[in-house]
């Protein structure tokens, strides 16, 4: 009789296994399948960027000496902004909503140890503020000290009108990794962060030109000596257009996908939405550095957005990592606030760089304070408590339930 029983129960906890093993199949098909519409979005988008691609190559050239030059100007800028535009949906559809969002396993714990890994991810972060604390200065809202900072925005735009960015001893660089590819693995994600604004304005470096409507001169603004849509300037805008498709989508998702060389990680949808803020900062570095007010307008709604989801979402898995991130992109609000300041007529020149080092002791000031008295002030929690919708306890299926209520009267 006991045998009969143990038998019986037996069979019902492998009819249970199997259930749930079906499923969890059923669910990853039913994942594929509300995937794939969204794949075959960014798939039809990116073939529309490969269209306008084409017509920003071939139709304001052929159009240079038959219209004026301020319209042709235009019509080679809308071209280039749409064919990043679908780049941009393409992105989103294919590696993002199309794609895993997870790149790592939630963990348990909130220890770090200072290895070689966790060092490397520190300094790419440290590098990642430098990059960005230099878009706050601009060459039109001069002010004490202004220009030495702005030259820390050579680690993010890598070259200057008049100065091509070339790179020196690509082949000796490329064996060097080649040899040393499983070593220095853990410098991939250093890599793809610190890079990212770098390679992105190089490649929109190849589409920068000036339109002259009252001489009809368009020149190169990376090379002045260069006649914009002639020659061997055709050959960049082809080469830009073909490293954005490849480098664009791929290194934005691969910034969130290389992070578990480290114990050091963040939410992946916070680094696709970091890595598209940067694209904008590139942007407006390369084209609208002229416009200062829109430039800053840009940048200090970036840093503001940055700072936002830092404090909101606490991205990071380590706390400290969140804390200094916040003290980070704080800086760079006051900053690019300064800089507006610098632009107040009749201003001494030396009063922007004051106001900007006595907001930043102000800010450490108070900041170490909330953190040492361990006032936590819940915004996260107050803010996700007012938008958190009620899930209700889901219940097992007939069969399963009955299932397991006859296990437990049999036990």
């Amino acid at each position: 009789m006991t045998i009969r029983t143990d038998s019986k129960n037996s069979i019902h906890s492998n009819r249970i296994i199997e259930d749930e093993s079906d499923s969890d199949i059923e669910s990853v098909k039913e994942t594929k399948r509300r995937r794939r519409p969204f794949q075959k979005i960014g798939i039809t988008f990116l073939g529309v960027a490969i269209i306008f691609s084409l017509l920003l190559v071939t139709v304001p050239a052929a159009l240079l000496n038959h219209v004026n030059t301020f319209v042709d100007g235009v019509l080679f800028r809308a071209l280039f902004a749409a064919f990043v535009a679908c780049l941009f949906i393409c992105l989103c559809s294919i590696y993002y909503l199309g794609g895993e969002n997870q790149a790592w396993e939630d963990p348990e714990g909130n220890d770090l140890n200072l290895s070689f890994q966790n060092i490397t991810v520190i300094l790419g972060i440290v590098i990642e503020f430098v990059q960005l604390f230099s878009f706050s200065f601009n060459q039109l809202s001069p002010f004490l000290g202004s220009e030495e900072l702005r030259n820390l925005n050579y680690l993010a735009i890598p070259y200057e009108p008049g100065k091509v960015f070339r790179v020196i001893g690509e082949s000796y660089t490329s064996n060097f990794i080649a040899r040393n590819e499983q070593r220095y693995y853990s410098i991939l994600w250093f890599l793809v962060n610190t890079m990212y604004l770098p390679v992105m304005s190089t490649m929109f470096g190849g589409v920068d030109c000036t339109f002259q409507s009252d001489n009809n001169i368009v020149s190169w603004d990376s090379d002045p000596s260069l006649t914009c849509l002639r020659g061997i300037h055709i050959v960049f805008i082809v080469c830009s257009m073909v490293a954005l498709v490849v480098y664009y989508p791929a290194a934005s998702f691969a910034q969130s996908q290389t992070q578990n060389i480290s114990d050091i990680k963040f939410k992946p949808t916070v680094v696709f939405i970091f890595a598209q803020g940067k694209v904008l900062l590139a942007a407006m570095a390369v084209f609208a550095t002229s416009y200062i007010y829109v430039y800053l307008a840009a940048v200090i709604v970036v840093n503001i957005v940055f700072l936002g989801i830092n404090v909101i979402l606490e991205p990071c898995i380590v706390e400290w990592v969140n804390r200094m991130r916040t003290v980070f992109f704080s800086f760079c609000c006051i900053s690019t606030i300064c800089s507006w300041l610098a632009l107040i007529p009749n201003i001494k020149d030396f009063v922007p760089m004051i106001l900007m080092i006595f907001g930043w002791v102000a800010f450490a000031v108070v900041y170490s304070m909330l953190y040492y008295f361990e006032i936590n002030l819940g915004i996260s929690e107050k803010i996700f408590s007012l938008i958190r919708v009620k899930e209700t306890p889901r219940k097992p299926p007939p069969e399963l339930n009955k299932s397991s209520s006859h296990i437990n009267q049999n036990l």
